[in-house]
This record gives structure tokens, sequence and C-alpha cells, in this order.
């Protein structure tokens, strides 16, 4: 039985084919609404819907149609659309719902072509998409391409709590240790959790201020801030405030690990704690500035009777 055609359709079809020719002949871009209609070659060659992508970039829903038609079998196609265009959200999550590195490789490739950040080599939404992948193995091979996530971003991956790719971000992304603090946000999602084994990867590359340490003795992790005050640097500031914040316990962790500075030293003897300052003198001894400060102060305090 002969097929029918619809006359509007016919001349739907009509309009296209005069289109795409235009396009093709003058270098010129296609009309939105003729776009499904030369992805699927419905009245054109394959070599001129070729010519005419090179001349037009596609709407987001037509950019995922070209994929679902020749991502399987020509993905050149999809190649050099891509590396002349780019590519919307759409395509980008579709190429990364498929795990397909090449597409994605060369969509990269035109971003960083036009110097744009790491953190904005992917769009804050396909990054997003990324994570949800939730696998480690495709995120490094990623991220290998030069690609780094945006700070919200870093707080869903701590959120989703896969440690695998959390230790292949720190990895690619802080080669080295920061020099910084670790983010209030990104340390109440750990601490929230009560993920310790992520905490000990990123107190790698940062640093924990004095208010960190204090959760963590409240929630019971005397090891790990033990453990940190051994392998950490800890900045004067922090030593600083460890003491005004009159908490015994970690103040007697941090003596346990190390000596306190110079300034330190006298914020102790300030503090009144002579078991503590008993516990530093005999451990470490004491600053001969912190000795003078703690004779000048016992003198006062004998002078007026206090």
């Amino acid at each position: 039985m002969e097929e029918k055609v619809c006359p509007d359709r016919t001349l739907l079809l009509k309009k296209a084919k005069w289109a795409i020719r235009k396009s093709y002949w003058l270098n010129s871009s296609l009309p939105v609404e003729y776009h499904s209609i030369l992805i699927n070659q419905e009245c054109c060659s394959e070599y001129c819907m070729r010519i005419c992508l090179q001349n037009c970039s596609l709407s987001s829903e037509t950019e995922v149609l070209l994929f679902d038609k020749y991502e399987a079998d020509k993905p050149d196609i999809l190649k050099e659309y891509i590396s002349k265009h780019g590519a919307s959200d759409d395509l980008l999550i579709k190429i990364i719902e498929c795990k397909n590195l090449e597409l994605l490789k060369c969509f990269i490739d035109l971003r960083i072509s036009l110097y744009f950040r790491s953190d904005s080599i992917l769009p804050q939404k396909v990054q997003q998409e990324l994570i949800k992948s939730n696998d480690s193995i495709f995120f490094k091979k990623v991220l290998h391409f030069g690609v780094l996530l945006n700070f919200s971003v870093i707080l869903d991956l701590l959120q989703l709590g896969n440690y695998d790719m959390i230790e292949v971000y720190c990895q690619s992304g802080f080669k080295n240790k920061t020099g910084s603090y670790l983010y209030d946000t990104w340390f109440s999602m750990l601490a929230q959790r009560d993920d310790i084994k992520s905490l000990t990867l990123i107190c790698y590359y940062f640093k924990l201020p004095c208010s960190a340490l204090l959760k963590l003795l409240e929630m019971k992790h005397c090891d790990f801030v033990m453990e940190y005050f051994k392998t950490q640097t800890i900045d004067e500031k922090v030593q600083y405030h460890i003491i005004q914040s009159q908490n015994k316990k970690l103040i007697a962790l941090y003596i346990s690990a190390k000596p306190f500075v110079k300034k330190a030293q006298i914020e102790l003897v300030k503090s009144g704690f002579k078991d503590l300052l008993k516990m530093h003198y005999l451990k470490y001894g004491l600053d001969d500035e912190a000795v003078v400060f703690q004779a000048s102060l016992n003198n006062v305090k004998a002078y007026l009777g206090v």
C-alpha cells in the first residue's frame, strides 16, 4: 500500500530543501525549524548535511538528536560539529551519561583553546552530572583532560560521600598543600556525615581552624586531633586560639604532640592552668620570655594581694 504524505509535510520538506541548499551554497546558517530535517537527511545527502553543520549551530534539542543518530556509527560527524560550535549542556550531559570520553575531550580541547579557567571548562550543571556518575575511574579520566570543579560542585562531591572520587579529585585538584584553611561548608558537610576518612585525606591539603578542632573533640575524635597535631604545622594564630578556647582537653592534646610557640606559652601562663603549664614545662621547658612574664605576673599579684 502506497504511503501517503501529508500536504503540509510535503510543503515543509520543499522549504527545508531550499533552505538547506541556500545554507550549502552561501555558507549561511539554517533556520531552526529545519534542523531536525537536516539531521534526519530527509531532503539532503550526508555530505550536504556535514557542510551545513559547519555553517550553523543547532538547538540543544537537535544536538541531542544528532548524538542519538550518529554517536554509535559515525562519531566523526559529532566531533566535527563540537570542534566548530561546542556543545549545549544537554548534549554534554548526554555525552557524560554515555561516558563518551572522545567526544568530551573534543569539547574540552575547544574550551581550553578559548582560555577558559579550569573550573569553567565544563558548565556547573554538567559538572554536577559528572559527579552523579559515581564512577571514580571515569571521573579520573575526565579530570586528566584538565577539568577542575567549582566550589559548589566540590561540596556536592563531599555530600555524595564516594571516597574514591574524593581522593581522585584531591590528587588532581590539590596537587600540593594549599596552605589555606578548610572551608566551613566543606568541614560541616564531612562532620555531619562523620566522614573522618575523607577529612583525613583533605587535611593533607588544607589546615583546620580552632573551631573545627573543637568540633572534632565534641564528636569524640581525639585520636584524629592528636594525629593532626603531630603531622601538621600548626600556625601561631591557631595555637593562640587553642589556648584562648579554654578547652583543657584540646590544650593537653596539643602539648602531648608538640610545644607551643612563645606567644602561645605566654597566653598559657595567663590562662591560669597550672597543671597544663607544668605539663608543658616538664616536656619542653618554657621560653625565657614566658618565664619572665610568669615571674612578673606573680610579683604583681603578690604586690596587689590577689
